[in-house]
């Protein structure tokens, strides 16, 4: 929250792929005390946009049509940046209804709705969150550095889902790929990252768990290249740490491609 001659102003992602839909609930909230952060339109923008400004609450559209869709965005927004996320859907089929309630979405507001529904919501997901921050003595310092490191460090950073495939990636690992962060979106890590031991020099067939989810267990997994984009060989470390959610079960994982200077060699 940003304070502006003594008022809270309280900072909102909507996250809509229905543009009209986007344009009429930032149009009440801007005739409220919010300030709408962004208006994205997928649920990876919706990933990218909290690691870039963290908002005070989200408001996502469960079945947004591209890759990611709002509920699996829920469950990794809630993990890594603990920001409130707030259901607005047209669908309030059993299915739909079940599967938002396997994530930890604050409330659920059903289409057609009004300025009130998303005053209310949003001010009690809003409160019970400070609230709840407060009663666990929640320090904000650890998702501030890991999104500021995300998005202006020079390593490559990754969220990954528990099978491996790409959420998020910074622009640096943009940049060392040579690739486009939304044509990696879902796709397999071992799709765009060989490794090769430098001790055998032999290729781990699957880098994503001979590799990435080994780090997880070791801590820094060393004594490995990777083929860059003008077919040359990197020395790199990977470093991997579990996301889990608030039953403490793992979602995913954030990796970090490290690559070494000579003179960390």
């Amino acid at each position: 929250m940003d304070y502006n001659a003594g008022t809270v102003v309280k900072e909102v992602l909507i996250v809509e792929d229905d543009e009209i839909i986007a344009t009429l609930i930032e149009r009440f909230l801007l005739q409220h005390e919010y300030h709408v952060t962004r208006k994205v339109s997928s649920g990876e923008d919706a990933i990218y946009a909290c690691a870039e400004h963290i908002p005070d609450v989200v408001l996502m559209d469960i079945s947004l049509k591209d890759r990611i869709d709002g509920i699996t965005a829920t469950k990794f927004i809630t993990a890594l940046f603990k920001v409130p996320v707030i259901f607005v859907s047209a669908t309030d089929d059993d299915k739909t209804l079940s599967r938002a309630s396997m994530v930890e979405a604050s409330s659920f507001i059903i289409k057609p709705f009004t300025a009130k529904d998303l005053y209310s919501n949003i001010d009690i997901a809003i409160r019970n969150d400070l609230l709840l921050k407060k009663a666990r003595n929640f320090s904000h310092t650890k998702v501030q550095k890991l999104t500021q490191a995300m998005l202006s460090e020079l390593d490559a950073y990754f969220i990954l889902d528990d099978r491996g495939r790409i959420l998020f990636l910074n622009p640096y690992a943009e940049h060392i790929l040579n690739i486009e962060r939304n044509d990696a979106i879902t796709r397999s890590i071992n799709y765009y990252l060989t490794f090769y031991d430098t001790r055998s020099n032999e290729m781990y067939p699957d880098a994503f768990n001979d590799v990435v989810r080994e780090s997880l267990v070791i801590g820094i997994k060393q004594n490995i290249a990777v083929k860059m984009k003008d077919g040359s060989f990197r020395h790199v470390t990977v470093k991997a740490t579990s996301v889990r959610d608030s039953a403490n079960e793992m979602i995913g994982m954030v990796m970090v491609l490290h690559l070494m200077t000579k003179r960390e060699m």
